[in-house]
This record gives C-alpha cells, sequence and structure tokens, in this order.
C-alpha cells in the first residue's frame, strides 16, 4: 500500500508539472489538462465543498499542486526559452499529451453509461468551442498596462480556463499584450506580478467552482461527453498546421512521444487507483 502510494505521488506530481508547465503556453489549456490526466473533478469537488471532499482528495491535489507550481513558476523560463528556439514542436508535443489522455476521457466520461444524447453533447462540446476558439483568434490584440489591475486580469483568465476546459489563458493573456512581462515576473517571483495573479486566480476559482460541481453531480453523463468533445476542440485548435511542413519528422516525434507519456501516466494512476480501492 505505501509503494502504491510513493508511486501514485509520483505520477500526480508528474502530471501536475505537466499542467503547470503547458498552462503557460499559448493555446494550451489549464483545465483541459487536468481533464485529461483526471485532476478537474476532485479539484472543483475541493474548492466547491471543501468540508465534505477535502479528506477524500487533499493527499492527491497537495502532490499535485506542488508539481503544478513547480512547472508553472518553476520552469516559466524554461518554457520562454523553448518557445523561442522550437515554438512547433513544444505545441506538438501537447498535442501529444492532450491525444495520449483521450482513452481514459471516454471511458471515464461513459461510466454512468451512454445513449444518444451523450454523443450529441460531445458534437455540441466540440462545435461549440471551435466556436469559440475561432471568434477569439479574430480578436484585435488590446493592450493593457502592465501593472496590478493588469495581472489581476491575468489571474482571472488563468482561473476561468481551469474552471472552463479548453479555455487558453495564455492565448487571451496574448490579447492583451501582458504574456512577456508576466511569464518575466513569474520566472523571478516579482511579488507585483505573482500576488495579483494568485489573488485572481484564486477568486475566479472560489466563486465558479461551487456552479460547476453542482451542475457535475446533476448532469454527469452530459456535462462529461460535452468535456470530451471540447478537449478535442482545442487539440485541433493548437495543432500548428502552418508550421508543420518545416521538419515533419520532429513533429510527428513530439506528438507521438507526448501521447505515450501521457497515455502511460494516465493508465499507471487510473491502475493504481482501482488497486487501491479509490475512485
Amino acid at each position: 500500500m505505501k509503494k502504491n502510494f510513493i508511486i501514485r505521488g509520483i505520477l500526480w506530481i508528474l502530471q501536475g508539472v505537466l499542467v503547470g508547465f503547458g498552462a503557460i503556453l499559448p493555446g494550451v489549456s489549464g483545465g483541459t489538462l487536468c481533464v485529461a490526466f483526471g485532476m478537474y473533478k476532485p479539484l472543483i469537488s475541493v474548492l466547491s465543498e471543501p468540508g465534505k471532499n477535502l479528506k477524500r482528495y487533499w493527499k492527491m491535489l497537495l502532490v499535485f499542486v506542488l508539481g503544478g507550481a513547480i512547472g508553472f513558476i518553476g520552469l516559466s523560463g524554461l518554457a520562454d526559452f523553448l518557445m523561442a528556439q522550437n515554438s512547433t514542436a513544444v505545441i506538438c508535443a501537447f498535442v501529444g499529451f492532450m491525444i495520449g489522455t483521450y482513452p481514459g476521457l471516454w471511458s471515464d466520461a461513459g461510466k454512468e453509461g451512454r445513449k444518444g444524447s451523450s454523443y450529441l453533447a460531445v458534437i455540441v462540446g466540440l462545435a461549440g468551442m471551435l466556436c469559440l476558439l475561432t471568434f477569439l483568434e479574430s480578436l484585435n490584440a488590446m493592450a493593457m498596462p502592465a501593472n496590478f489591475w493588469g495581472f489581476l486580469l491575468c489571474g482571472v483568465l488563468w482561473g476561468l480556463s481551469f474552471i472552463v476546459p479548453g479555455l487558453s489563458s495564455s492565448t487571451l493573456i496574448i490579447f492583451f499584450g501582458l504574456y512577456q512581462p508576466m511569464l518575466n515576473g513569474i520566472s523571478h517571483l516579482t511579488p507585483g506580478v505573482v500576488l495579483p495573479l494568485a489573488v485572481g486566480a484564486l477568486a475566479c476559482l472560489l466563486i465558479l467552482s461551487r456552479g460547476v460541481n453542482a451542475a457535475f453531480k446533476r448532469f454527469y453523463t452530459g456535462l462529461s461527453h460535452g468535456i470530451f468533445g471540447i478537449v478535442i476542440a482545442t487539440t485541433i485548435k493548437i495543432i500548428p498546421f502552418g508550421e508543420l511542413g518545416g521538419n515533419v519528422p520532429l513533429y510527428a516525434i513530439c506528438i507521438v512521444g507526448g501521447a505515450i507519456v501521457s497515455y502511460l501516466l494516465s493508465y499507471g494512476c487510473s491502475r493504481l487507483e482501482a488497486a487501491s480501492g479509490q475512485e
């Protein structure tokens, strides 16, 4: 039992690192990665009803959040560097990460059964998110001042991207011209950047999580299948189709490698949780 917990802890922290690191990258949704690795519902449950769910999930989320902090804060400088070197390869790796979670997501969505409306929910989620992301792409960049209020907005967008899977906060932050100063502030732990980010994200999560949790309790099957469609739509939209011609073998390796890594992480966690009698 102790050995299983240690292995689960390692997998949880690795997943957290990937979510934190991925959330920094433009086009990648932290919420989608949380869904992909099975952390979305535990996180929402604890935020909406901490007295009821904290005892059940605290170990998992503590380790996962630690990994997320490592990925988000510790690797923000690396993200900036890698994106400057070959942003297409990095994005392709995260495309692979998301694809590798599809089997687990589909299985989890159908654990209470499937009917015709379940497949309709997939189509609605897919089409709706494609339309939303296409609309966001059509917006012109709007400059915001890199001050407390600007970074507070960034924090709200971060929180929103975790509540709404598929919504990329980084993409929105780029629209407001705050992406580069935000990354620089996070990598140097600048209080004037980190504190408003944390306040905005936490406030957004606490305010919206209760409603989301209640919706899952009442419409689990429909929402789970809808989110599956959202994850597919997000994957499609972040694929850098116009840049794949430069080095196809490298990008293919990144996608396949990312898919294998995320599948093994998700599969390993699900097997260990099943062995220990957890959900």
